[in-house]
């Protein structure tokens, strides 16, 4: 009796083993589908963010920044306007901002060097060294208004990346890219596709270089600082290397009146005669300065004259 009982016992086991089920694991295959199935939910949003600044420029009439005329004449690039008008299609990060800023700084100061009706009469290509967006539409890399744009491509990377290609008149112009800022997509680069880039000569240290008020006129023999043609102020250099001097400071001159470099503005720490007073060097086609006594500078731009000891010069090509 005991051998019939443990026998059932031991067959009820065995059937209830059989009746339960083995948990099914997903594939790794149709996990990925189910991410997939995701991103493509969101490709619309992608491609509306992507395409939002080529919508705001076609419909600006290809515009995005403009040279207006600030309140002492001078040409100024009215980059604030053109940042908030980005800032306003909520679609733009402040990373891309950021590189814009970096873009058109150097026309900015260049231009800052230039009376605004100077600007307005000069012939095309006269500032393309240093503005050459100033000669073309930006955004499309062309001269000559197109038809149409087309968003195409639209790619999740992952979660938070993704890419929009743009195509003008049918032909491939430029990658979008995107990234997701606080779950919000959000354009943080354009980057064109086979474009040709301008090419600029390359600037070399001798001859004239000019800001908003005087000319540097850099020789084999020395540096002289041109106020106007009735008054140089002549300095000494010593040679870096191809790219690079030190102005020696002086007090020698053929000059009307004073420039007010002998003042000293109750400061310990002022220019030598026979002591270097700046470094110049040349970069990206800009000379640019950096003084040995700044706070000295800093007096002399407050309270004798501004933009004679300043942090860039532009190479003057028309006063050689």
């Amino acid at each position: 009796m005991r051998i019939l009982i443990l026998l059932m016992i031991i067959a009820l086991t065995i059937s209830s083993c059989k009746d339960k089920k083995e948990p099914v694991e997903t594939s790794k295959s149709e996990k990925m589908d189910s991410v997939k199935i995701d991103f493509n939910a969101d490709s619309m949003n992608i491609k509306k963010v992507g395409s939002s600044l080529y919508d705001w420029y076609f419909n600006n009439d290809f515009n995005d920044y403009e040279i207006v005329k600030d309140k002492k004449g001078r040409a100024l690039l009215d980059s604030a306007t053109y940042f908030k008008k980005l800032r306003n299609l909520g679609t733009i990060s402040e990373q891309f901002i950021t590189k814009e800023k970096e873009r058109l700084s150097t026309c900015s100061k260049f231009l800052a060097t230039k009376y605004f009706d100077d600007y307005n009469s000069a012939d095309a290509y006269t500032f393309d060294d240093y503005c050459p967006d100033l000669y073309y539409m930006s955004w499309i890399k062309s001269q000559e208004r197109p038809e149409k744009f087309v968003a195409k491509n639209i790619k999740q990377i992952d979660e938070n990346n993704a890419t929009v290609d743009i195509d003008l008149n049918d032909e491939p112009l430029s990658k979008v890219i995107l990234a997701k800022e606080n779950n919000s997509w959000k354009i943080t680069d354009i980057r064109f596709i086979n474009q040709h880039k301008t090419t600029i000569t390359p600037k070399t240290l001798n001859g004239n270089w000019s800001n908003a008020m005087v000319t540097l006129h850099i020789g084999d023999d020395g540096l002289a600082f041109e106020y106007h043609g009735q008054c140089m102020y002549f300095y000494p250099t010593r040679k870096i290397s191809a790219t690079e001097f030190e102005m020696i400071w002086s007090r020698e001159m053929d000059c009307k009146f004073d420039n007010g470099t002998g003042k000293t503005f109750g400061l310990k720490n002022v220019p030598a005669i026979g002591k270097p007073f700046a470094k110049f060097v040349l970069k990206d086609n800009v000379l640019q300065a950096t003084y040995y006594y700044p706070e000295w500078v800093k007096k002399y731009t407050e309270k004798v004259q501004d933009n004679v000891f300043t942090g860039d010069y532009f190479k003057d090509e028309e006063n050689l």
